[in-house]
């Protein structure tokens, strides 16, 4: 009976092929800020619109009147009114809207960017929606939504640059925070159409959202890993970013926002 058999193979010289390197999850801490501005934000826009909701209709009319963004107002050097109708609510439903989105969207941000930067991103990134429908809306217009566009926005950003840090999860909640922003998009170009009997000011919605990726892109955390003996996991997260340089931004895009102020004003 005949077998079929392996002969033997020589001794190689040659060295064996490495092991391809074994991936290792940790987890890592790390340190967020406190959401105490989101807070105070909230405070804030909630007393305004009490204080607005008690006016008798007529009061309220000049109240809004006083403050919204209006542009023929601006045109003449009323540029804060920008500014002031980021704080303005015109019922219940819109206060509950965007109340609701600062509480989620806020916190999230806050303590991810840090206070400072969080604020420089909700004002500035606000700012932004409100210069926009300026440009672009010739109605008036109230309501928080452009700064919490520009938070919606920043969150992305985040999430988009730290992917491979958060994993699976962040990657997860990048895409429905897209989903999210394209539903709302979506909305207030249907709100556009008259299909609604309220009207969305797309201007202050794209405006914000472009001003928070902008500036989250730039002054934002870039949190890296570094090994750190006196953590239990080996590693620690630190801020690559410094304040030097996210402030030194800072102040030129707020620059450049005056800028664009007095050139629109002047038209």
């Amino acid at each position: 009976m005949r077998h079929l058999f392996q002969p033997p193979q020589p001794p190689s010289d040659s060295p064996e092929p490495p092991h391809p390197p074994t991936v290792r999850r940790v987890a890592v801490r790390m340190t967020v800020a406190e959401p105490r501005l989101t807070y105070v934000l909230l405070g804030v826009i909630v007393l305004i619109f009490l204080y607005f909701f008690s006016l008798p209709t007529r009061e309220q009319i000049v109240f809004l009147t006083d403050w919204a963004k209006i542009n023929e107002p601006i045109h003449h050097g009323e540029y804060y009114r920008l500014f002031t109708s980021m704080f303005l609510h015109l019922n219940l439903t819109h206060i509950i809207f965007n109340g609701y989105a600062l509480f989620v969207l806020g916190r999230d941000v806050e303590a991810l960017f840090g206070t400072p930067r969080f604020a420089i991103i909700y004002l500035l990134g606000g700012l932004s929606g409100s210069l926009a429908s300026f440009i672009f809306t010739d109605a008036p217009s109230v309501g928080a939504s452009g700064a919490i566009f520009a938070i919606f926005g920043a969150e992305m950003v985040y999430f988009y640059q730290h992917r491979e840090l958060h994993g699976t999860a962040g990657r997860q909640h990048l895409t429905h925070l897209v989903i999210l922003m394209l539903i709302n998009l979506g909305l207030g170009f249907f709100a556009s159409t008259g299909a609604t009997s309220f009207r969305i000011d797309n201007a202050g919605h794209i405006g914000g959202l472009v001003g928070g990726v902008v500036l989250a892109w730039f002054i934002g955390p870039a949190y890296r890993l570094q090994r750190d003996p006196t953590a239990e996991s080996g590693f620690s997260v630190v801020d690559k970013n410094p304040v030097e340089r996210w402030a030194l931004v800072s102040v030129a895009y707020a620059a450049g926002l005056a800028a664009l102020m007095v050139y629109g004003g002047a038209m």
